[in-house]
């Protein structure tokens, strides 16, 4: 599971880490550009436009800038407060101005450049989005990041309202920051690959067989429907006993009609080979039912 931490948590793990700032800053630099080399494919040739500003995700752009500097690259570092509405032309933008730090300030709003086609990379969540609740600023413009990199955690910003759309891939890269205390976390497929009980290698269709007592004349979908979940939860036998009726389920149901009124020890009769019963869905509100 991905760790997932407020700006301000994140703050107070920065200041216990026991590594000085600078060197943090100098883990974030290398990271960043080890993100853009990948996103730009290579260095020979490139220009890269790189829009810092005064904090410690400024301080993470120029380190970051500096790095591909040293490896050929063309690179121009803008500051925030001065910005153009139209950057010059290259190959990658790479969006450090303010990141979770970006506060709303109507006398000094935020506007975005023009990226003029590049490819964006913003530093921790693309400036300009809210790091805790994910909105964009009213006004101004956000910079939509074909990647953004963020460290040692996810932020909320870059899962709720507009951060998903704004922040492209989001990449979480690893600077040494312990994170063992934060208590969210966002699971993904893998980790739900994991829980995901597995059979045993002789298993058979009877290991995990559902039974299922559900639908009605008037309402035959619910037997459809909870067959199909059944099925689609990895069941290896499916039988379906509908009062009064036959619904159109998937051919690998096994359906076993039974009347509309005491049908019990008929759809029970072999319930000690199921390891689960579905009983309900659909089946009415007769008193006989």
């Amino acid at each position: 599971m991905v760790p997932v931490v407020t700006p301000a948590e994140m703050r107070a793990i920065d200041a216990a880490a026991p590594e000085p700032v600078d060197e943090l800053i100098r883990r974030a630099g290398a990271a960043v550009a080890r993100a853009a080399i990948d996103l730009l494919g290579g260095t020979y040739g490139r220009t890269v436009n790189v829009v810092v500003g005064s904090g410690n995700n400024g301080a993470d752009g120029r380190d970051a800038a500096e790095r591909l500097r040293r490896r050929g690259i063309r690179v121009r570092v803008i500051e925030a407060v001065i910005c153009p509405p139209v950057l010059p032309a290259a190959d990658l933008v790479i969006d450090a101005a303010y990141g979770t730090g970006y506060r709303h300030d109507p006398s000094r709003p935020w506007h975005g450049p023009d990226v003029a086609g590049a490819l964006v990379l913003a530093v921790d969540i693309p400036s300009g989005i809210d790091g805790v609740t994910g909105a964009r600023a009213d006004t101004g413009r956000v910079v939509r990041a074909d990647r953004t990199i963020t460290f040692q955690a996810l932020k909320p910003g870059l899962l709720f309202a507009d951060g998903p759309a704004c922040s492209g891939e989001v990449i979480v890269a690893d600077i040494g920051l312990d994170t063992s205390h934060v208590s969210c976390h966002l699971v993904d497929a893998g980790d739900v690959a994991r829980w995901w009980p597995r059979r045993d290698t002789d298993a058979h269709k009877w290991h995990a067989a559902v039974k299922v007592i559900a639908g009605s004349k008037s309402m035959p979908g619910a037997a459809e429907l909870c067959t199909a979940a059944a099925l689609r939860g990895g069941s290896g036998l499916v039988s379906l006993s509908a009062p009064g009726c036959a619904p159109r389920t998937r051919s690998e149901v096994v359906q076993h009609g039974i009347g509309t009124a005491d049908f019990a020890d008929e759809a029970l009769a072999d319930i000690d080979r199921f390891g689960a019963l579905v009983i309900g869905p659909g089946l009415g509100r007769d008193d006989e039912t």
